[in-house]
């Protein structure tokens, strides 16, 4: 089923968060890599927190100032307002929350970050399961201690809560690793005929074109370019191990109203590597994934459990 549209003050606060974005480019950059990760961890974080039931664990995710918008309620803001609506929705008995993030943006001073992600609510009311399924945007700041606290957290349900069906899917759905590549699209050819004495030789027939894409051959050294270019010491990078390219794909959000998974098909090639932070500490060896089409980046992320590249 089609998300529906999320709530217009959303769009307005990715606007004005974008705006921020660009007033800080002229600012010193910060590792949006970095940044990336951290956000991610703190989002995870927040998820496992649902099944506690905990308002105060919760409610330590939140900004002072946070804008609110929870499954099934009104918006809100001031910590009070907030801290009813998270009670609202910690109260089911027997509550757990998946989520897996669909889309990360970090800002150049990799002060401010937005993730879009699908999650599911499941809990127990009167012996009978309900689960409800959707979109949430979450607007996050780095705070002056370095921790990350969201501004805005709004909620859009894909469909009403219900009782799931018999075999319900799963949010992240997967083909195992030994899964047979998808057939190529060949051109129809005619039938082979050999040709007249004294007449040219038929053109080759063009290679089968795939979905994929063209492999990528320089791979190595686009990647070593785009950590060039983004990290704050690229010269302390510590290289283990670059893969070869394999057919796979990303999800990424589009639509501009009405927001929908588009699967981008490509080769996908991880970086292991160890880099060192703002503040010039190593931060151990992480696995960055990219896909490409031809030798062009078209993606590029964090791996991490439930969000790498496929």
């Amino acid at each position: 089923m089609r998300p529906g549209p999320l709530p217009s003050f959303a769009f307005l606060t990715i606007a004005s968060v974008c705006v921020g974005a660009s007033s800080l480019a002229g600012g010193v950059a910060g590792d949006p890599l970095a940044a990336e990760a951290e956000v991610r961890k703190a989002d995870a974080d927040w998820t496992a927190v649902a099944s506690t039931h905990s308002v105060d664990a919760w409610m330590s995710f939140y900004a002072a100032d946070a804008i609110v918008r929870l499954p099934q309620d009104q918006l809100v803001s001031g910590k009070e307002s907030v801290r009813q609506a998270v009670m609202r929705l910690l109260a089911p008995a027997r509550l757990s929350m998946a989520s897996r993030p669909i889309d990360v943006q970090v800002d150049r001073s990799a002060d401010v970050a937005s993730l879009i992600e699908s999650y599911e609510l499941r809990s127990d009311s009167q012996g009978t399961s309900v689960s409800s399924r959707g979109r949430r945007l979450e607007i996050w700041r780095r705070q002056a201690d370095g921790s990350w606290k969201c501004t805005v957290d709004a909620w859009n349900l894909d469909e009403s809560p219900g009782t799931p069906p018999a075999v319900s899917p799963a949010i992240v759905q997967t083909a195992p690793p030994s899964a047979a590549p998808q057939p190529t699209l060949e051109r129809p050819q005619p039938p082979s005929t050999p040709a007249p004495a004294g007449t040219a030789a038929p053109a080759a027939v063009p290679a089968p074109v795939t979905k994929y894409g063209d492999a990528p051959i320089n791979y190595e050294q686009t990647i070593r370019q785009y950590f060039q270019e983004r990290l704050n010491h690229p010269e302390a990078v510590q290289y283990r191990e670059i893969t070869q390219p394999e057919q796979g794909y990303v999800d990424k959000l589009a639509g501009a109203v009405l927001l929908h998974e588009k699967r981008i098909y490509g080769w996908t090639v991880k970086a292991t590597l160890n880099t060192q932070d703002s503040r010039e500490k190593y931060i151990g060896f992480r696995t960055y994934a990219f896909l490409f089409r031809g030798e062009k980046i078209v993606d590029a992320r964090l791996s991490v459990p439930g969000a790498e590249v496929k």
